[in-house]
């Protein structure tokens, strides 16, 4: 509740909108390792990088500091309060449920390497307000945490490691547990009579999603155009990289036949280190492959968004449209018996 109750008053003030950031803060909690269970019991809010009008090259610096220092006085006063104070994690929202950049991965890697059961909730304001509470824990794969230890996603390591953008992140499953006070609060609001009851209430058959599915395609036309220019710089990657070894074996058996042959007249063989010295092809890319991995997955979770409004209304119109006949039906049938019994 308490990141549901951070993320819509930002939305609702426009916080997220003005800064460009996402809603984030950190998770506490316990660790089962006995039965290898993750328990999330608390989480606070972190600071958010206020916007600089002067170019100041310690604001980042400042504002990490800051970051640092209020999380560790959260942190003590838990303690204090005894609230579990353990990190366990930190949480984003993302519309969609798509939003993974390369911070995220660093912000994952950094959490992962100070516990290996941190996790990373995402929450999906959009699903949330149609309905469906949406909060999904991912971690990264154990060959992407392997990779990012080392900064290095050069398509050869990426191929070696067998990563794709299905296996980089591993989601977990989530039980949510309310207090028995909660439960309590909720059996007798159900039960008051004056609660206001929406059991014959009609926003469940509101098909009031095009904008969000328009956005969600605009999204994925987006990655696809970022994919397909980096499809067009990995092929001329490959194909330099290609002739590159082409022409560093050519020279190295050729070098090898020369050497063969001094050794044969007595003379001493020629090294073969301006050969290795022969600069390889670099991906034009910032990345390596983790820009194109991470765009890949949004665009799979897009896909999965736009799939599941797309049922849900297609199923919404198959009911609406069968109510509509069935009242039209039985308005002809009160029309004919009127007639009749006139006549």
């Amino acid at each position: 509740m308490k990141i549901v109750k951070h993320v819509d008053s930002e939305l609702h003030a426009g916080i997220s909108e003005v800064s460009g950031d996402a809603c984030a803060g950190v998770l506490t909690g316990l660790v089962f390792l006995e039965d290898s269970r993750l328990e999330i019991t608390n989480c606070f809010p972190t600071v958010r990088n206020e916007p600089v009008i002067d170019d100041d090259a310690n604001a980042a610096q400042q504002y990490e500091e800051q970051k640092q220092q209020e999380m560790l006085d959260m942190l003590r006063k838990f303690r204090t309060m005894n609230i579990d104070y353990e990190i366990v994690g930190f949480y984003q929202s993302h519309q969609f449920g798509a939003g993974f950049s390369h911070d995220l991965v660093e912000s994952m890697f950094d959490y992962q390497a100070m516990g290996p059961e941190n996790v990373v909730l995402i929450y999906d304001p959009i699903k949330t307000r149609q309905g469906q509470l949406s909060i999904r824990a991912w971690r990264l794969s154990t060959a992407a945490l392997d990779l990012a230890s080392k900064n290095d996603w050069r398509p050869e390591l990426v191929k070696s490691a067998g990563l794709t953008y299905q296996n980089m992140f591993e989601e977990l499953p989530i039980i949510i547990k309310s207090s028995y006070l909660n439960n309590v609060l909720m059996s007798e609001l159900a039960l008051s009579k004056s609660y206001s009851s929406d059991k014959y209430s009609t926003r469940h058959f509101d098909l009031g999603s095009k904008k969000s599915l328009e956005k969600s395609v605009r999204a994925m036309m987006a990655n696809v155009d970022e994919l397909n220019k980096s499809i067009q710089s990995l092929t001329k990657y490959t194909i330099d990289k290609q002739r590159h070894d082409n022409m560093v074996f050519s020279l190295t058996q050729k070098r090898q036949q020369e050497n063969e042959s001094r050794l044969a007249r007595g003379d001493p063989p020629l090294p073969m280190d301006d050969i290795k010295r022969i600069k390889a092809p670099q991906l034009q890319t910032r990345n390596g492959l983790l820009d194109e991995l991470l765009a890949s997955f949004d665009t799979n979770a897009l896909a999965d968004f736009s799939k599941t409004v797309t049922s849900e209304n297609i199923t919404k119109l198959f009911i609406a449209e069968a109510v509509a006949e069935e009242k039209v039906v039985g308005t002809k049938d009160r029309t004919l018996s009127s007639v009749s019994s006139t006549r």
